[in-house]
């Protein structure tokens, strides 16, 4: 049986039957409908923040056409649509300050009414100011190099939230050799931030470590059912390789075996990777030889849990791996990381040269696709960093822990950069009440990191393991706020 075959086989058999949105039990193309919204099935939206309506038969012009949201208290709230935004077959609008969870409407030029359900979050900003790091469940093992991601679910009144963290490594000697895991862990997030233990499903079918991590369910992508993607990273004989995993998820924390879908066009680990309405974003990386390289791919998550290929998108200007990423809403901006080769992880060598520059490039509100080719963003970091953890938090954006020329006294260990529009302001600090440091986490180098919302909109992260620099012992400690 082809790999394909046997992989929809198994994904099937325990996600149940798959939306029909797009195949050829659906409504024939010339029914004027509503396919998804922010790329996902049932969205999760926040006010103020743009969204793009996908579907056909809006009509080529607005004219008469609407767009409205459930208001917070009850009734109905007109959105604004961007000049230019509207077409027969998508529409780029605001989410309204007052909207609320419910339906979302879209009625026609022609008379027509389409309606959805999404799910809305209030706008709440983030002061890093008040950052305040707290201990957290501790991770089981091979803390180094994990792929950690989050999945969110709206449940009754609340969100539930899960962290997934797959793979990693046990260093030795410091940063001389990595040895590679398969082990995944899940833990529940709780309102406020606390997580509970971590649970140990299905291995990876092989170990891998510096890989990244991606969560799809059908309120961020087209996959009405929910999956685990764990992408690219070392094996165990330190190459890079270009594999993609897939396991099913049921109930957030029942994660099924994992299967290998369509691999990346070319091995990597050490990439940069974001998730942005139902698309993966895979910037860079090292290769097998441990050089970055200026790959960028991009994959959109399909009906059936499978990527819709990986396209190869216009290269970064120059090598970047081992850094961070940020897909704002029509822009993407990676920031950071190393140009030069490196052990894997990118190693613990103070001489080693870093990024401190940035990049950035225009993105496709609505096919994900880029519109045009790179351009430097300058000095987005006050210098050289890489192997860092990034967590966006809507309004602005962190970094935590890595190698920077200050690392040794553990000089600036959490950086804020403001996100206005489309654009990632520079990264400044350090910010905080208090550091992981001085709880005794260690001067993390390598850490992992993840945030997301809770539902009356205020934010939380995590970040997860990583190298205690002055010790150059591993840490399996969990920090969040």
């Amino acid at each position: 049986m082809a790999p394909r075959a046997a992989a929809s086989l198994a994904l099937g058999a325990l996600l149940g039957a798959l939306a029909c949105r797009g195949d050829g039990s659906g409504p024939p193309p010339s029914t004027p409908r509503i396919d998804y919204v922010d790329g996902a099935i049932e969205p999760l939206l926040v006010r103020a923040a743009s969204a793009v309506i996908e579907g056909f038969g809006f009509g080529d012009i607005q004219g008469s056409g609407t767009v409205i949201f459930t208001r917070a208290g009850g009734g109905s709230v007109l959105a604004t649509v961007a000049p230019g935004g509207w077409s027969d077959r998508s529409i780029r609008t605001v989410v309204p300050d007052s909207a609320a969870s419910g339906t979302l409407t879209v009625t026609t030029g022609a008379g027509g009414a389409l309606v959805t359900t999404v799910h809305v979050l209030p706008h709440v900003v983030f002061d890093p100011a008040t950052l305040a790091w707290q201990a957290r469940t501790a991770f089981p093992r091979a803390p180094v190099g994990v792929a950690l991601t989050v999945g969110t679910a709206p449940t009754g009144g609340s969100l539930r939230v899960t962290l997934y963290a797959a793979g990693g490594a046990e260093p030795l000697g410091g940063d001389s050799a990595m040895v590679p895991d398969s082990a995944v862990f899940v833990s529940r997030a709780a309102p406020g931030g606390p997580i509970g233990i971590w649970t140990r499903p299905h291995d990876l079918p092989a170990p891998r470590a510096f890989a990244t991590a991606a969560f799809a369910n059908r309120y961020n992508s087209r996959l009405d059912g929910g999956a685990l993607y764990v992408i690219g990273g070392i094996d165990s004989a330190g190459r890079a390789r270009a594999t993609v995993y897939l396991a099913p998820v049921e109930a957030d924390t029942a994660v099924g075996p994992f299967i290998a879908i369509e691999p990346l066009p070319a091995p990597v680990a050490g990439a940069i990777a974001v998730v942005r309405r139902g698309r993966i974003y895979v910037l860079g990386g090292a290769d097998i030889l441990g050089r970055p390289q200026s790959n960028v791919y991009v994959g959109r998550v399909g009906v059936d849990g499978h990527i819709d290929g990986w396209y190869v998108q216009p290269a970064l200007p120059g090598p970047r791996a081992y850094g961070g990423g940020v897909v704002l809403d029509s822009r993407v901006a990676a920031f950071g990381g190393i140009a030069d080769s490196a052990p894997s992880g990118g190693g613990l060598a103070v001489a080693l040269p870093r990024l401190a520059v940035g990049d950035t490039a225009r993105v496709s509100l609505a096919s994900g696709f880029f519109t045009g080719a790179w351009a430097s963003a300058g000095a987005l970091l006050p210098e050289g960093r890489s192997q860092f953890a990034t967590l966006p938090l809507g309004d602005v954006a962190l970094v935590v822990g890595g190698m920077y020329g200050g690392a040794p006294s553990n000089a600036a260990e959490t950086l804020v950069a403001g996100v206005v529009g489309d654009s990632l302001r520079a990264f400044a600090g350090p910010v905080g009440v208090n550091t992981i440091a001085g709880l005794g986490g260690g001067t993390l180098v390598g850490p992992v990191g993840a945030s997301w919302q809770d539902v009356d909109g205020s934010h939380h992260g995590i970040v997860v393991g990583g190298i205690d620099l002055l010790t150059r012992l591993r840490r399996d400690g969990a920090w969040g706020f």
